[in-house]
């Protein structure tokens, strides 16, 4: 069997200085194999001299935008622009723990049959507005928020994943592993979303959609979380694209992205994915399941009308 090779892309918008722990992880743990495709989405800040003097990648690319593209937009042009067979985006405030991290996850796409996406946090369930819906294990609180993970606080995200991966409906965009066959059946990452927001559940359900498995996998890390989206910077530069001046851009377009992934998904869901890739039928709690509905679901066809 062919190795399969991976490419680490990192979208940056200025935070060098912040994000410079994070960065030095990815140098001591991942692999010289490991491609690095930085996107400089209009940086005034010299991200690509950090990279080629300090975290010195063996297989290194940087992509500068001239203007900040936007979350939606910037994650299709790193698609466009990846020549490996798996694909990792990251945030740049992700710190991840494990050694060779990249050479684990290769080997799940090695070894496991039709694996589409890979995660670090991630829950079984998506309800019709992204609502992640988990069973939670004996022993965790039953208000216990609903995820799985290796975070270095995931008791406060939901409950910590012990075993090595386990199947997976939707993900958190901090770290989103794809195999690339999957990405280029669905042509990539559904543009019909503004900016920022619902990017990542909605990939995880193309994955489902297309036939595919997903899993979330036990690598520690810790995600400082909205590093650039707090800042004012970012919250201008939004606030601008949507035509805001009351410090509301990022909310709108959280809002309005909801109601485009519920248009386009709100058929087939809710959906959870059981322990063994299987889809769950019928009620429980307040969710109605609807089994298996969500494969072969053609979701580019689906007309938004807001």
């Amino acid at each position: 069997m062919k190795k399969k090779r991976l490419t680490l892309a990192i979208p940056c918008f200025n935070q060098l200085n912040e994000a410079k722990s994070a960065l030095g992880l990815f140098k001591y743990n991942t692999s010289d194999e490991t491609e690095f495709l930085i996107i400089d989405n209009g940086s005034t800040e010299d991200i690509e001299g950090f990279f080629l003097k300090h975290v010195k990648p063996k297989r290194l690319r940087v992509i500068r935008n001239e203007e900040n593209l936007g979350m939606v937009r910037t994650l299709q042009q790193i698609y466009e622009n990846c020549e490996t067979e798996v694909l990792a985006i990251t945030h740049n405030d992700v710190f991840v723990y494990e050694p060779q991290w990249d050479i684990r996850i290769l080997h799940y796409f090695e070894t496991i049959d039709k694996l589409g996406m890979a995660g670090f946090f991630g829950a079984q369930g998506c309800g019709p507005i992204g609502e992640r819906i988990q069973d939670i294990p004996l022993g965790y609180p039953p208000n216990t928020m609903a995820g799985m993970s290796q975070l270095l606080e995931a008791e406060l995200h939901g409950f910590r994943l012990e075993e090595k991966y386990h199947a997976t409906g939707i993900f958190d965009g901090l770290m989103l592993i794809f195999n690339m066959d999957m990405l280029r059946e669905g042509k990539g990452f559904d543009q019909r979303y503004k900016f920022h927001h619902y990017y990542d559940k909605s990939a995880s359900l193309q994955s489902l959609a297309l036939g595919y498995k997903n899993i979330v996998v036990n690598v520690p890390c810790h995600h400082l979380c909205g590093m650039t989206a707090n800042r004012a910077e970012y919250q201008t530069w939004i606030d601008k694209k949507v035509g805001s001046s009351n410090f509301t851009g990022d909310k709108f377009t959280h809002d309005y992205n909801m109601k485009i992934f519920n248009a386009i998904w709100g058929d087939v869901l809710p959906v959870y994915v059981e322990n063994d890739f299987s889809f769950r039928s019928g009620s429980r709690d307040i969710w109605d399941f609807k089994g298996n509905k969500i494969v072969g679901y053609d979701w580019t066809k689906v007309k938004i009308e807001l």
